[in-house]
């Protein structure tokens, strides 16, 4: 039996009315080329297996998912126009838009949806959205443009995920040819085509004339580039050789504010910082020695000094912009004695040292050091250690390091912030954190569709990541972008990426 369309889903309304923004006051523009400062250099592409936080605002623009959302984190249509979920909450059947074209000109249809499932959920192929996805039991393909995808329980960030990573659809046909390398073509049929990528250079999009959008995009092109020097970046959207910005630095937020060329939008974050640890490393294996580190952290100072008003404290992976978090809710406090209390508990009463991973960004290197300098005054020493973001991220998905201070990419759903990250079968648990207790509590809130009752074990969740530490949450981030006046169209969604389809440059 099939059950209403648009059911309310985890606090998000699904729409039924795919709209494009009008713009009163000015007429767009076709044509340009868009410059794009990123803070870092994404360092994998292939959107089923990268969970880079810069790869993922490059790909939206390629990749079209099968749902979107809007301003609001609500759910709307995507390739698929509209959706029947069941009465038990397990089926969901989804209604793919006619003519829908990859920039290979294969169709996207219900065939292809059903491939992308599969190859999600491959284990052979490794797929970091195989945690998200671990419910799908079934993929049917109903007609040429339905199919019907069945989870084995409820599933309550199972539609905000497909409007991400999980959501975007490749093509089949490049995918099969090009196996492993299809990073280096890029198929999916969203509003711009892949044309190149130069490595810590440039990655180059183009319009899709084909896109199912009728008008869209309007831009010619966009060329990505990577600034991860803070003063580069800034320097370069001063100047107008950049027109966007992915990320803001907090220096740099006083001086947007009182630009008279540039506009600075700021909407509440969903992403959190801070130290990620290896629970099995020699160093921090104790959750003793991590609570230690945590106890000589003063967030408020992190972001005072560094942030400003770019970034708020952190009590856990959820942001306060989320439904989990109360307005009275407070980080874990500073306190000293209390580090002590731990290292006696832990055998090291004079302290102990680990090494820490951080790209070389000027905001990184101040955070470390003021972390080091805070740790220090217990006896714990940082061994603070410059990389390469990419080389990094192979690293810790290797279980080759012992501490990093790494962004984590912003999700739309509290599930998709906190399973596949510390859950024990979560697809990227580079914390190598097992515990029964955190998986019992995550395993239940994302099979439920009730807001109430997933806030409450998400808050539970609260209390055991606070006392195991399985990642050290600091801070979180406001959500900032930064653009030159002329960029028209920007629609600051919050979970941090850059959507350029209705985006145009005035003269």
């Amino acid at each position: 039996m099939r059950g209403k369309k648009y059911w309310l889903m985890a606090g998000l309304m699904m729409g039924a009315v795919l709209t494009t923004p009008v713009w009163a006051q000015d007429e767009p523009i076709r044509g340009g080329t868009l410059m794009v400062g990123l803070a870092d250099d994404p360092p994998e592409l292939d959107p089923h297996l990268t969970s880079s936080n810069a790869a993922r605002t490059v790909l939206h623009n390629i990749f079209a998912t099968l749902v979107e959302i809007d301003e609001e984190l609500q759910v709307v249509p995507g390739i698929a126009h509209s959706w029947d979920i069941s009465e038990d909450g397990k089926s969901f059947t989804f209604y793919i838009r006619e003519g829908v074209l990859f920039h290979d000109g294969t169709p996207l249809d219900a065939e292809a949806v059903k491939y992308n499932f599969e190859r999600m959920t491959d284990k052979e192929f490794g797929s970091a959205r195989a945690g998200e996805l671990a419910f799908v039991e079934t993929v049917t393909v109903d007609d040429p443009l339905t199919v019907t995808v069945t989870l084995s329980q409820p599933y309550g960030g199972f539609l905000p995920a497909l409007a991400s990573w999980s959501g975007m659809m490749v093509s089949p046909t490049a995918a099969e040819e090009h196996g492993r390398n299809f990073s280096q073509v890029l198929v999916g049929a969203g509003p711009f085509k892949f044309v190149e990528r130069i490595r810590d250079d440039r990655l180059v999009i183009e319009r899709f004339d084909g896109y199912f959008k009728e008008g869209l995009p309007y831009l010619d092109r966009v060329v990505y580039r990577p600034f991860v020097d803070v003063d580069s970046r800034i320097l370069n959207l001063e100047s107008g050789a950049v027109h966007i910005i992915n990320t803001v630095p907090g220096k740099a937020v006083k001086q947007f504010q009182e630009s008279q060329d540039i506009t600075l939008s700021s909407v509440g974050g969903l992403g959190f910082r801070g130290i990620w640890i290896n629970t099995k490393s020699k160093d921090l294996g104790s959750p003793e020695r991590r609570a230690a580190v945590s106890a000589c952290i003063d967030r408020q100072v992190v972001v005072d000094a560094v942030f400003g008003d770019a970034a708020v404290p952190a009590i856990g992976p959820f942001s306060p912009a989320t439904w989990v978090v109360d307005e009275e809710d407070e980080a874990p406090a500073r306190d000293l004695d209390r580090a002590r209390e731990l290292l006696a508990k832990a055998g090291v009463p004079d302290g102990f040292s680990f090494q820490l991973l951080i790209t070389p960004d000027e905001e990184s290197i101040r955070v470390a050091s003021i972390y080091a300098a805070m740790c220090r005054e217990v006896g714990i020493e940082i061994d603070i250690q410059q990389g390469e973001f990419g080389s990094i991220i192979s690293r810790m998905g290797e279980g080759n390091y012992t501490a990093a201070q790494i962004e984590l990419s912003p999700r739309n759903d509290p599930d998709l912030s906190a399973y596949p990250w510390f859950h024990s079968q979560g697809g990227v648990n580079w914390s190598y954190y097992e515990n029964e207790e955190m998986d019992d509590l995550l395993d239940r809130a994302r099979a439920s569709v009730d807001q109430e009752y997933r806030r409450e074990l998400y808050r539970q969740a609260l209390d055991i990541f606070n006392r195991d530490f399985p990642y050290i949450f600091t801070y979180h981030l406001q959500e900032m972008k930064a653009y030159r006046n002329n960029v028209k169209g920007y629609r600051h969604i919050p979970d941090s990426m850059m959507r350029f389809e209705d985006v145009w440059l005035a003269e």
